[in-house]
């Protein structure tokens, strides 16, 4: 057999395949997809426009741009952390509200236990409607840091009394009798269902404290049910 003709260098060199560059978009995508997870998907935007534009510079150019599943990669995850983020934000604020929703719970409720202890040392008579906050300060009741809001202390107070108990605790059903409750802000500091906010503050539901002493958060829908004047029924009944 007679022997190959030998080979140049440069000639071997044109007869090898060249390998397809990685694309740099590719690479961009993936990493930029697993920082969205602790940039608030910030990141995680720009993941998947680049994820995309490789996508689409990989499929035309013939074979000579690689990395086709680093982008693949690189669009999902950025779209795993955009969707993550999407997600726990609105959780994250859910949970600010009802944290906030609770520490108006606490407010009324100490309110409530503060108007019963002045009415128990005064033959059963609720403190005046309309000074109640400067008479249980004068009494010994430190309420005056309670009558701010807990989403915004700056507005001005936001609970009211009921001003139609007639000064006493002695009512048909204290269960539903109404005797503090959020208001608008820097409202008088007593009457009706007409100084309720125009829209809750907390979670959708209206913060109400009653003649028994127990707090609850009553949606809009329910705050005609409960008795604002003991005297009348509410309506329904």
């Amino acid at each position: 057999m007679a022997p190959l003709p030998p080979v140049e260098p440069d000639e071997l060199v044109t007869q090898l395949p060249s390998q397809p560059k990685t694309s740099g978009l590719a690479i961009a995508s993936l990493v930029l997809g697993i920082a969205g997870f602790c940039t608030a998907g910030l990141t995680g935007i720009v993941g998947l426009i680049l994820g995309l534009i490789g996508l689409s510079k990989i499929s035309k150019s013939g074979g000579t741009i690689g990395g086709r599943s680093l982008a693949i990669s690189g669009t999902v995850v950025s779209g795993l952390s955009l969707a993550l983020i999407a997600i726990l934000i609105p959780a994250m604020f859910g949970a600010l509200d009802m944290a906030k929703g609770a520490a108006s719970i606490s407010n009324v409720t100490i309110l409530c236990k503060a108007a019963q202890t002045y009415a128990d040392g005064h033959h059963q008579m609720l403190p005046p409607a309309d000074t109640w906050p400067e008479v249980l300060e004068l009494n010994g009741f430190p309420v005056s840091d309670l009558y701010w809001d807990p989403s915004d202390r700056q507005a001005g107070r936001a609970y009211a009394m009921n001003g139609l108990l007639g000064n006493t605790l002695q009512v048909p059903e204290p269960g539903r009798t109404v005797l503090f409750f959020e208001c608008n802000f820097g409202g008088p500091p007593s009457g009706g269902p007409e100084l309720l906010p125009p829209k809750p503050r907390h979670a959708g539901k209206y913060v109400i404290g009653f003649c028994d002493g127990h707090v609850d958060a009553v949606p809009p829908e329910k705050v005609n049910q409960l008795i604002w004047d003991p005297n009348v029924a509410p309506p329904g009944e």
